[in-house]
């Protein structure tokens, strides 16, 4: 009920919902913003991350801005839908849960993330000198180009996109070590008025967070402080701090203040490369001075308008991996490495994990279960179909045949109609010739009769001649006697 109340007023989501998506039991992790669990799909093992309701105990934001995030939730749903790239974890849909007001983001399933990687113990303190797992720089490389590709694919949309909260945490790897960003547009959901207080339950959230995005300016307009907290500088600084984490597998605290007292009391203050210049030694120590990895992490912990652009990130990245020269990482040492930080510790550990696979087995069961049972439904309708189109063609067949036996029965009625006209035309033409035949005897037998009558008109000419003189003859002799 409360899914289609939810469609009712926001149905532009409704082609984003995703059916027949069950919960495994499975948590998968907690952040500032909200929880994932694994959910299972017909066919797929997926993650779903639920945000937090920040306006549960807050009854002076409960109409305006719930509507504005849930609106701003459609469209960061859309936006995610649209985006297609191999370093960008894929968006796939929504679904419904209880205990949430906005439905749950449905994922594909990754294996971990950067941070738990590089340091699965931290919690984190600062400077952690427990021993690390070994990674080779090319790895380290490969992973820091997997993210800045699906930054500059990002950057250089049209408008661009801002991630506005990279960190390890969010970068997250599959079996085979590719690197995709998560949570993308997640960060534009949450209410601003509570960010803030969510950033500092998280450990050290802060810390990707570059010093514009965290001032507060008096007098900016809410444009004005788009433009100047969120330009895609913010994404650079966040993946310089990702990437000085990457290299010294430290967690790179700013662990000086931002200002200081210099020997004459004068207030100094520190850049953000200052401030982790502790980190920044590590690195230094294992890099030669004008190495590219260097020169990028300086250049993304800059000021603003002077990081680069992600696409030169890209650019020194490449010029990076081309002089590591590390043997090639075997994936399935790192994997199993990674089992072996992972195995149980206790027999209760041992037991869990054993009903959880039991569980997950259940669930493979059941949907082994319901995948066959569609499939004979298919298969029989798919047999049922075949039928009724062996039907439809002895029909067609029979059909085509009816109208073969009418069309060549039609062809010899045509064929002796078209003899019998035949036969009567040459008879008629038969009768016209002897009526010729006559008419020209006929023409001649005129002629003939003409021809005497003017014989005869000619003697008859020549008689009355000749009567006449011997009239006057006569009428002379009668005249003298």
């Amino acid at each position: 009920m409360a899914a289609e109340l939810f469609l009712r007023d926001y149905p532009e989501l409704r082609p984003f919902v995703l059916s027949n998506v069950r919960p495994t039991g499975v948590m998968i992790g907690a952040g500032a913003y909200g929880s994932v669990e694994e959910v299972a799909i017909p066919g797929a093992i997926c993650a779903s991350k639920t945000i937090h309701d920040f306006f549960q105990d807050r009854h002076e934001f409960q109409a305006a801005d719930l509507h504005r995030v849930t609106a701003q939730f459609v469209r960061e749903c859309q936006l995610m839908s649209s985006l297609r790239h191999p370093n960008i974890v894929q968006f796939l849909g929504v679904a419904f849960f209880r205990g949430s007001r906005l439905p749950a983001l449905i994922m594909e399933r990754m294996l971990t993330n950067l941070h738990d990687l590089l340091d699965p113990d931290m919690d984190p303190p600062p400077l952690p000198h427990a021993p690390k797992p070994f990674f080779p720089l090319s790895l380290k490389c490969t992973i820091l180009h997997n993210v800045a590709g699906g930054l500059a694919y990002l950057h250089e949309r049209s408008p661009p996109v801002i991630h506005r909260d990279l960190s390890a945490r969010n970068v997250l790897l599959s079996a085979g070590m590719v690197a995709k960003i998560a949570d993308l547009g997640v960060a534009r959901i949450v209410p601003r008025m509570r960010v803030a207080a969510t950033m500092t339950k998280a450990p050290g959230a802060g810390v990707y967070m570059p010093p514009e995005a965290l001032e507060n300016k008096p007098g900016d307009n809410e444009e004005q402080e788009k433009k100047s907290r969120y330009g895609p500088s913010v994404d650079v600084f966040s993946f310089g701090v990702v990437a000085m984490f990457t290299i010294s597998q430290t967690f790179p605290c700013d662990l000086l203040a931002p200002i200081y007292r210099d020997e004459r009391r004068q207030i100094v203050g520190r850049t953000e490369l200052e401030r982790r210049i502790e980190y920044m030694n590590m690195i230094y120590s294992q890099l030669r001075k004008k190495h590219p990895l260097i020169q990028m992490i300086e250049g993304c912990l800059d000021f603003p308008e002077d990081r680069p652009s992600i696409r030169e990130v890209l650019r020194m990245l490449e010029e990076a991996r081309a002089e590591v020269r590390d043997e090639p990482v075997d994936m399935n040492k790192l994997e199993l490495m990674r089992a072996l930080r992972t195995l149980p510790k206790s027999q209760e550990d041992l037991q869990t994990d054993v009903q959880e696979l039991q569980q997950k087995l259940q669930i493979i069961a059941r949907e082994k279960l319901t995948l066959s049972q569609e499939l004979e439904r298919k298969e029989a309708a798919l047999i049922r179909s075949q039928e009724a189109v062996v039907r439809e063609e002895q029909r067609i067949e029979e059909i085509r045949q009816r109208e073969t036996e009418l069309l060549e029965a039609k062809d010899r009625e045509l064929t002796e109609t078209q003899q019998q006209l035949w036969r009567k035309l040459n008879e008629k033409e038969q009768r016209l010739e002897a009526k010729e035949q006559q008419l020209l005897e006929g023409q001649q037998q005129l002629e003939e009769l003409t021809r005497r009558i003017a014989e005869k008109d000619e003697l008859v000419s020549d008689m009355h001649h000749h009567i006449t003189q011997l009239t006057e003859e006569l009428q002379q002799k009668v005249d003298e006697v």
